[in-house]
């Protein structure tokens, strides 16, 4: 499956993605953990407490956002790699007809 395409089914899927990472902030005496969920964005950080009963919910949202990003991340380089490749043949193409017009 094409990348682009992988990132389509993700979008189409209608999964919730969160960015972010949960990290475990406290561990009380009773053993239960209490979680945050941190982000940055626009170079500012953000942190938002979780309950304990959202925690799993939290955990897929944001693997699937962490898997959106691969992907989109995928995409922009193999683009890249191709804006590169197709300016270097049309360089290669305008030398040879420059040579061949003396």
């Amino acid at each position: 499956m094409k990348t682009q395409d992988r990132i389509v089914a993700i979008v189409r899927s209608g999964d919730l993605m969160t960015r972010g990472k949960l990290c475990v902030c406290a561990v009380r005496k009773s053993g239960k953990k209490a979680y945050n969920l941190q982000y940055r964005r626009k170079t500012k950080q953000f942190a938002k407490s979780i309950p304990s009963d959202q925690v799993a919910a939290f955990e897929r949202s944001t693997e699937v956002y962490r898997t959106f990003m691969k992907y989109v991340q995928r995409f922009v380089d193999e683009q890249t790699r191709r804006g590169i490749r197709e300016i270097e043949k049309e360089a290669r193409h305008a030398r040879r007809e420059a040579g061949k017009a003396r």
